[in-house]
This record gives structure tokens, C-alpha cells and sequence, in this order.
């Protein structure tokens, strides 16, 4: 650990209480970066839906313009 860094927590921390204050400070990390995955997983299949649902759309409308077609023929 950086020195300066050592001596900012040694400062705000009492000595027994470091191993659980970066303990925690850990726990917290991951949970973050747990939470930027999903958030990142969750908008990458919500782009590919949108795409599916967009293309499903189309062609429906394509079919529905067909059949309207032949409606008024």
C-alpha cells in the first residue's frame, strides 16, 4: 500500500479497526463493480431486444400494409 495512502487511513482509522475497515472498503469495491456489470449486461440485451423488436415490427407492418392492400382491392 502506498505510504500516503497508509498514513490518510492510519489517521482516520484506530490501528485494530484497519483489516475491517478495508475489509469493508472491499466488500463495497465489489459491490460496485457487480452493479457496472449487470447495469452493462442489462443495457447490452436491451439493445438486442429493441433490434428484435424493431425487425418483429417491420414486418408486421409489411404483412398488415399487404393485407390492407388487398382490403381495398
Amino acid at each position: 500500500m502506498p505510504e500516503d495512502l497508509w498514513t490518510k487511513l492510519h489517521t482516520r482509522v484506530p490501528s485494530r479497526k484497519i483489516s475491517q475497515y478495508i475489509a469493508e472498503a472491499t466488500v463495497a469495491r465489489l459491490a460496485e463493480e457487480e452493479r457496472v456489470a449487470l447495469r452493462e449486461r442489462l443495457k447490452e440485451q436491451y439493445l438486442v431486444r429493441a433490434t428484435q423488436d424493431r425487425q418483429m415490427a417491420e414486418e408486421f407492418f409489411a404483412s398488415e400494409q399487404e393485407a390492407s392492400d388487398r382490403i381495398v382491392e
